[in-house]
Parts: structure tokens; sequence; C-alpha cells
């Protein structure tokens, strides 16, 4: 197996102390809560607070870093003394919901490892589930951070400052097991590029594959959004689960979980959940099976009827039309290269957005004056159509906004501009 050397691979007994080395105490948590709502710039420029005996510049990051994630971790910013070690690693931390569901998968386990533990938001709610959580990270001021953070948080939770290459030896060498291994590769490269492949991520977790087959049965392993669903179950063997994980219809990952024991997975069935969550309690999901299961073709429509449907992100990524349509079995989807469907039947907990419509008008030139005059202000999206949103609404020449929604899509071999509006 090739390794990429790492850096920082301190032994976790060698790390430095984070409050010493930024002189955290009671006046800088009593710094952060009085100036929590402040302008940073501006708390680093004013004179006044030069004379503190604590890190500024680090105390002033604690405040930015809070702003701009009060919406995405609105729990972690209640926790007055947690500390985040950087604005970077703040921005790519996983967001509240996505955690919570993560920990849900570990509920019950004795041992968990975490390989790439970063800012440690998935590792402080998988905390909760188990008995106890090693969490290896290979960067210094990571590591630190976060070994303050469990300590006063998630006590349950050991760090480690190593990178995973190096800290899997040293758990195959002392005999180490684990009901389970999470790792979240680092998906940027040069120029801060996105990566979509795993093989392109640090680490790079095909290679890893081998030596983690020694301490667990079972990885979960977290991938773009962008990977493609097909290209994963070929290229990861024992694929079991994937989860198609979207936050308002934004689609945020591919969660994968993989048996290491050869023979669990013989048949090579995957089950893949698509999970959209705009309600934190309740998220849109539909479950479908690869090798595909026998459900009905889909059926195409000669007209639109009285409600339009549109699909979320996660069912777009899986492809789940069939899924789709043998469960809500009134639904004729428009054509087959335009991913919309309608029906006469009111779906109120269909897994993406529904509307009523209110009219459907030809795209024909003599139409767009008629457009133009009854719907001066929409919103405006297409599908499977020939102009872009922009182009289109160029030419209609109305504003964005309101509360119409104008399709501009393809029906069998018709054009059309299908008027409605959002149902709540």
């Amino acid at each position: 197996m090739k390794h990429i050397p790492q850096q920082d691979n301190t032994n976790m007994d060698e790390m430095p102390d984070i409050t010493a080395t930024y002189g955290i105490n009671d006046a800088f948590f009593d710094f952060i809560d009085k100036h929590s709502t402040c302008d940073t710039a501006k708390l680093l420029l004013s004179k006044s607070n030069n004379a503190t005996d604590f890190d500024l510049k680090f105390a002033v990051m604690q405040i930015h870093c809070r702003q701009r994630i009060t919406k995405k971790l609105p729990q972690i910013v209640r926790l007055k003394h947690f500390l985040f070690p950087s604005a970077l690693a703040t921005e790519q931390c996983t967001c509240q919901v996505v955690a919570q569901f993560h920990s849900t998968l570990f509920e019950g386990m004795h041992s968990v490892a975490d390989l790439t533990a970063g800012l440690g938001i998935d590792d402080y709610y998988i905390a909760q589930q188990v008995k106890t959580l090693t969490s290896v990270e290979i960067t210094q001021l990571l590591a630190t951070t976060l070994r303050h953070n469990m300590d006063l948080y998630r006590p349950n939770v050991t760090v480690v400052n190593a990178d995973a290459f190096t800290w899997l030896g040293q758990a195959i060498a002392n005999g180490l097991r684990f009901d389970a291994v999470f790792i979240d590769p680092a998906r940027r490269g040069e120029n801060d590029r996105r990566i979509y492949s795993l093989t392109d991520c640090q680490p790079n977790v095909l290679q890893l594959l081998d030596p983690i087959k020694h301490i667990t049965d079972t990885l979960f392993i977290k991938a773009s959004p962008m990977y493609d669903v097909a290209q994963c179950i070929s290229e990861v063997p024992g694929i079991t689960h994937i989860w198609i994980v979207a936050v308002n219809n934004e689609c945020k990952e591919l969660l994968l979980r993989t048996s290491l024991d050869a023979n669990s997975n013989l048949e090579k069935k995957v089950t893949i959940n698509t999970l959209n969550f705009e309600n934190e309690d309740s998220p849109q999901s539909l479950t479908l099976s690869i090798p595909r299961s026998n459900t009905p073709p889909i059926k195409y429509c000669d007209r639109i009827l009285t409600f339009l449907y549109e699909p979320n992100c996660c069912i777009m990524k899986a492809q789940a039309f069939n899924e789709l349509t043998a469960i809500y079995d009134q639904l004729l989807k428009l054509s087959v290269n335009t991913h919309l469907f309608t029906a006469d039947t009111a779906y109120t907990d269909f897994p993406g957005r529904s509307f009523k419509v209110i009219e459907t008008i030809p795209f024909k030139s003599s139409c767009i004056k008629q457009v133009r005059t009854k719907y001066p202000k929409a919103n405006i999206s297409t599908r499977n159509f020939r102009l872009s949103a922009q182009e289109l609404k160029k030419k209609l020449k109305i504003d964005d906004g309101g509360n119409i929604y104008i399709f501009a899509t393809t029906s069998g071999s018709d054009n059309l501009l299908v008027i409605t509006k959002k149902l709540q």
C-alpha cells in the first residue's frame, strides 16, 4: 500500500494545551459573551481591547465563527466554552441536523472510531449514542481544540493527533477492535478545487480498506454529493446501504455503509435511502434497492392535470422515478426526459415540491404577451426546455418573486408554460 506522508503525527499526550497556548481563561469567554453581536473587524482595531491577557485574535475569531454558524449549529453555539479552531473548519463541518442523523446509525454500539474527526461535530453527537469513541485528527490545532471540547462536553471521547494510516497501524498492533469506523475524507484539492472521487480524497479510503478490516467489520464513509451512485457501488466493495442526504433540497453528501466481512454481502444488494431534511423531525424519505425491485413501468401524461410535482434533489440523484410512481400510483410523468409529474390527486407527503396548476399555456410568440400581462412577477424554472430560466425570464420580461411559479417544460412534443401556485 502506498502511503502519502502526513504532518502533525503527534501523540495525544504530546499535544499542547490550547488554553495555555491562547491564554484562555474566564475573561476570554466573558469577552466573547459581551461582544457576541459586535463587528469583529472593529473589535480587532479597538484600542480598548489591546490590554487583554488572552489572545485577542483567537477570541475575536470565536465570535466570528459563532455568528456564522448560529443556524447551522444552534445547539453548539449555546455551549459557552466550546472552541472553534478556525473559520475554515467551521465552514466545512457537518450541520447539526445531519450530524444528529449520523449519530442514529451508531445507537447502542460499544466502541466507534472516527478517522478524520475535524471540528468534531459528528463525534459530539455520535458520542451520545456509544460507550466509547476514538477521534483521530491529523491537524494539531484541530486535535487540541477537539480534545478541549470533548473533555468538557463528551468525556467518553479519546482524541488522538495522528494521520489515519499511522493510527491504524498502532491500533492493529495493539489488537484493538471497534463496532464501527467512520471516515470523512477531505474533498478539497489544490487551489481549493472540489474533489469527487474517493481515490482523489485525503486520505484515500480505498487504500485504507485493508487495515480497517483488521479493526472492524463495519465502515461508514462520507462522500461527495457529486459522487455518482453507480460509480461508488462499483468502486467500493461491500456496500450494503447508501444514504443520499440533503438539507432544504440541497444535496449534502452520500453516506455509504460498507461491510468488510467478505461473506456478508455475496448478493451485492444495496439499499438506497433518500433523506431531505426540510423538517428536522420528519424528513422527506424514499427507499429503493439495487438491483431494483420489480416496480410497475412509469406512465406518461397526455395533458397537465390538477397538480404538478417536482421530486427533491435526493430522488433526482437516485433516479428513483419508478419507485416514486409505484408509491404514488396516480402520478404521471410529463415525458421521458422531463422529471416532473402530474396528477389529479393531492399528495400531502410527496417527497419534493407540490404545486396547484392554475393554467397551462403553449409556449408560442402569440402567447408571450398574455403571460406578461397576467403574471408580471413569478418564479421561473425550466425543465427539459430549450431556454434557460434566465433566458426565458428575459424573453417574458417579467420580474422575479411573488407566489406564482412558472415551469417551462416539454410534455410529449409540446413546449409548455405551466402556471402554478406552491402548496404549503
